[in-house]
């Protein structure tokens, strides 16, 4: 079995196992007889950091090496860009391993990679599974990882950096296709819902976006759409604008959408397309999604961007905020009515710590929103802080079982 452990004399050593020895040690795993307690998957799928470059993957599996030899627990490589680490952890040193680890890895990036340093959403980096209460969800993830390594396996073998001959590919094919049938091959919606214990859940509004994976199964096969810099940029952009001219063709009531894109966006032919669109109307009902990130980077273009959505009669929300950075902005001075707070379930003390925050947001007009919802211990704990709107995919299932919801689910 080919797993990593500290080696001898106090120097790390030892092999990385694979995915299939990961679900074999899991199979065997029990709370009683193992030395390990948690599952940390470390994620840079959605980094675009190359999946190629032998120096910065050597790095990593040395910072990886050294925190389980320090610590004692065993490394597996999932793919070029996803590892998970067994490790032993408490509530007294859960915190202090999980910020360790993560520094070391933006120690890695920042030396080797320093373009994508800006671009590692902290969030999502690191994922911790507790066996003890979730074996049966760590091997469920696993499977489905596995099975879609698979399907993908035979296109990655061949993808190609994103060019802006794709980005041109892909304005043809909508001019081409149209915004009807281009928006029903390519957009997809996931709805948030209200979520009150003892009564139906309850569908509220419906974000649209563009499906990257169904764009990668046809128009941009072969390409590694990760990345960084202008091009990247070039083609968020034209995600936003294919969304926008898309919209009205496949929203049945787009009082009720909500569209998640850059500030630049804002001042595009495309958004202005889609205000006359709406008519006398203008954005009543419709929710323009902004991640923090994007708002901080273009602070002042947001703020007219607020000032025009308002004006319109739209709804400024702002999408990907972490629990820790609640209460920084004041969101009602800038006429944000709404906050996407995303879901972390290694941070639960940190969302327990901005309740006060969370209350005197919501006193100032601000609706709540916690987004990523996974698992029903984010309802549980969205709940406990005032929160009753969410979304993500355990929300999805939610809605599709047509769920009365219980004091926690």
């Amino acid at each position: 079995m080919e797993t990593l452990n500290a080696g001898a004399n106090g120097d790390p050593g030892g092999k990385i196992g694979t995915i299939h020895d990961l679900m074999e040690t899991l199979d065997h795993w029990s709370a009683a007889e193992s030395d390990v307690n948690h599952l940390l998957l470390v994620s840079f799928t959605t980094l675009g950091m190359p999946d190629q470059q032998a120096g910065v993957q050597q790095a990593l599996e040395g910072a990886f090496l050294t925190f389980v030899h320090s610590r004692g627990g065993h490394v597996y490589k999932l793919s070029d860009l996803d590892t998970a680490i067994l490790i032993k952890l408490a509530e007294f040193n859960r915190m202090e391993a999980m910020m360790d680890l993560k520094v070391d890895i933006m120690r890695v990036i920042q030396q080797h990679l320093p373009e994508h340093f800006s671009k590692i959403d902290q969030a999502r980096l690191i994922r911790p599974i507790d066996l003890g209460a979730r074996l049966d969800a760590a091997k469920r993830f696993l499977d489905a990882y596995g099975d879609r390594r698979r399907e993908t396996a035979s296109d990655e073998n061949g993808e190609r950096p994103l060019n802006m001959q794709d980005i041109q590919k892909l304005r043809d094919a909508l001019r081409k296709l149209g915004p009807r049938e281009f928006g029903k091959r390519y957009i997809r919606s996931q709805s948030a819902a209200r979520i009150v214990p003892g009564k139906p859940v309850q569908p509220v509004m419906t974000e649209y976006y563009v499906g990257v994976d169904l764009l990668k199964q046809s128009i941009l096969r072969g390409v590694d759409i990760r990345g960084t810099g202008n091009v990247f940029n070039q083609l968020t952009l034209t995600f936003d604008q294919a969304l926008l001219y898309c919209i009205g063709a496949i929203a049945s009531d787009r009082s009720k959408a909500s569209l998640n894109m850059n500030v630049e966006t804002v001042f595009t032919n495309a958004f202005d397309h889609f205000l006359h669109e709406g008519g006398d109307g203008g954005l009543a009902g419709v929710v323009i999604e902004f991640r923090q990130d994007n708002m901080f980077q273009h602070f002042s273009q947001f703020q007219t961007a607020c000032e025009l959505i308002h004006k319109k009669g739209g709804t400024v929300a702002i999408d990907n905020v972490l629990p820790e950075t609640l209460g920084v902005v004041n969101l009602h001075r800038l006429k944000v009515k709404m906050a996407k707070v995303m879901w972390r379930g290694d941070a639960e003390e940190s969302y327990l710590q901005a309740k006060d925050d969370i209350r005197t947001m919501q006193e100032g007009g601000t609706v709540m929103v916690l987004a990523h919802v996974d698992d029903g211990q984010a309802v549980t704990i969205g709940q406990s802080l005032g929160i009753n709107l969410f979304q993500g995919y355990h929300v999805d299932k939610l809605l599709t079982a047509g769920t009365v919801a219980k004091g926690s689910i």
